[in-house]
């Protein structure tokens, strides 16, 4: 049978059978230690290893350039869904734009240095970070890199990983203008790293060994 015999088939049925949805409620099981958000999720990202710089938005790209010139990065990959003037940053490293496949462009990203990331949104109680891959924002870009400078801004931070489940969903749905959900919904603690038997702790075997969070 094909897949469009398939399809109809199930949609034919949906139409006779009507499925009874049940609310969905959820409750953290995680304890807010903080009352303002913001402060509970500045707590637990820098836990988590993650070098914190707050900013506005009109001093997000100076702090982004002083960022960039304090790791002394050389050359630095961006997403093309972050709307800053990038090309306005002064300083010795020369920028990429992430345009192309990861198979057209192989050999040259694994000897990229840095990465720059707008992240969906952030989870307070965790302090981590939301982001989805599409065209404009591929998942390899907060993976490959040494450091991967994440931008988030300060209104996009919700209490738990329900909220940011549904703020990405949400956000993709606005994006594409329909259904379309992300290929990948990635979450970032902090600085990848692992350890072995004998508790060595290495960092950067999944992901980049450095992490900033720009928060505007």
């Amino acid at each position: 049978m094909s897949k469009e015999a398939i399809l109809k088939n199930i949609r034919v049925s949906l139409q006779q059978n009507t499925i009874n949805y049940t609310p969905i409620s959820y409750q953290s099981p995680m304890k807010i230690t903080q009352s303002n958000l913001i402060e509970e999720y500045k707590i637990n990202q820098t836990n988590n290893k993650a070098i914190i710089k707050e900013c506005t938005l009109d001093t997000l790209l100076t702090t982004l350039q002083d960022t960039l010139k304090e790791i002394k990065a050389k050359e630095v990959l961006y997403n093309t869904d972050i709307k800053l003037p990038l090309e306005n940053l002064q300083s010795d490293f020369r920028l990429i734009p992430y345009t192309k496949s990861i198979d057209t462009m192989r050999e040259q990203c694994f000897g990229i240095d840095t990465s720059i990331v707008k992240a969906r949104c952030a989870v307070a109680n965790l302090g981590i970070i939301g982001l989805s891959s599409n065209t404009n924002a591929p998942r390899l870009s907060s993976l490959i890199t040494n450091t991967c400078i994440y931008l988030l801004e300060k209104n996009s931070i919700v209490e738990n990983l329900y909220e940011a489940t549904i703020a990405i969903k949400t956000y993709e749905k606005n994006r594409s203008g329909g259904e379309i959900l992300p290929s990948n919904i990635i979450f970032v603690a902090g600085p990848s790293r692992t350890a072995d038997i004998e508790l060595q702790t290495v960092f950067g075997v999944h992901g980049s060994r450095v992490t900033y969070v720009l928060l505007y």
